[in-house]
């Protein structure tokens, strides 16, 4: 798992693994950012396989036709994308620590073995990334990111087979936050939330100008649409534990329309849907997003490394 794709150039094209296709994006910054090209593809039968955690694991031919199409798409032109995959197949969480060792390896290991006492019954390899929070008093705080390797190296190998190098290869949440927090700090002064609800997965961000203050990640049932205590329970951490201010805005991204988000009524002010009038978006952008709600992740990986 990598974000972001190194300097100098990102490419412009996203694919948005789903539970059930593809959905390929070519992204365009200019003259108003929106989507050049974007082509969704359903997985071929039985095309997936199961791996231990539950996750899928992705073969050359699971994403043979969402490949070749996009590249069609692309005038031949596609041998580097970035990928961004559901929460529901990662862990989020942060994590604190008295010390960190020197060096980035050394901190991956502790981290990991860190995970294993978080999290018990997760018993395969996992994938890890991370980044730093703002410290708790002495404590230093990680924002970590984890995902069962297995299905990670599948994705990159099934890529790979078809002549795409991944360069970025993260879950939704963290290409949303990471791509737009410059321009959602740039909105108003003051903490800010972002909230991203999927299939599977409900993750509350608490942000001050583009680092991460709070970071919730829960597991969404099907027939679970109530949010509100979880809700309060993480403003009060927000503003009792981490002393903070108060929240000058609340930003949403809700890839389950049609179902009512009864959280909304314990946040301070109306969550604001993320518009494609925040950045200066084509007329088409929010129509696209609307119909395909992964496209938002998709493009905020390739806005927020241009």
């Amino acid at each position: 798992m990598r974000i972001p794709l190194l300097a100098p150039v990102v490419p412009p094209h996203v694919f948005c693994l789903t539970a059930e296709g593809v959905t390929y994006a070519h992204v365009r910054r200019d003259p108003a950012p929106g989507f050049a090209h974007v082509r969704h593809t359903a997985y071929p039968p039985n095309a997936l396989g199961a791996g231990t955690s539950g996750t899928p694991l992705f073969s050359r031919e699971a994403i043979a036709e969402a490949v070749e199409g996009a590249r069609r798409q692309a005038g031949g032109r596609l041998n580097r994308a970035s990928v961004v995959f559901p929460d529901v197949w990662a862990r989020m969480l942060p994590i604190e620590f008295d010390t960190l060792p020197q060096g980035n390896e050394a901190a991956r290991e502790m981290v990991a073995w860190k995970l294993k006492k978080l999290l018990p019954g997760v018993t395969s390899d996992l994938s890890v990334i991370f980044r730093e929070m703002p410290p708790l008093g002495q404590e230093r705080r990680l924002l970590v990111a984890a995902a069962p390797a297995e299905t990670l190296h599948s994705i990159e190998q099934a890529f790979d087979a078809l002549g795409v190098r991944i360069g970025a290869l993260a879950p939704a949440s963290l290409a949303l936050f990471e791509g737009l927090a410059s321009t959602l700090a740039g909105r108003v002064p003051g903490d800010y939330a972002l909230v991203h609800r999927s299939a599977g997965s409900f993750v509350f961000i608490v942000a001050r100008e583009e680092a991460p203050l709070f970071f919730r990640q829960r597991p969404v049932e099907a027939e679970d649409g109530d949010h509100e205590q979880e809700v309060r329970l993480s403003l009060s951490y927000y503003i009792e534990k981490l002393k903070g201010p108060g929240l000058s805005s609340v930003y949403l991204h809700d890839a389950l329309p049609g179902q009512e988000l009864d959280a909304a009524a314990a946040f301070p002010s109306a969550p604001v849907v993320l518009s494609g009038r925040f950045f200066g978006g084509d007329g088409d952008f929010d129509a696209r997003v609307a119909s395909r709600p992964e496209l938002l992740p998709g493009f905020a990986a390739i806005f927020g490394a241009g």
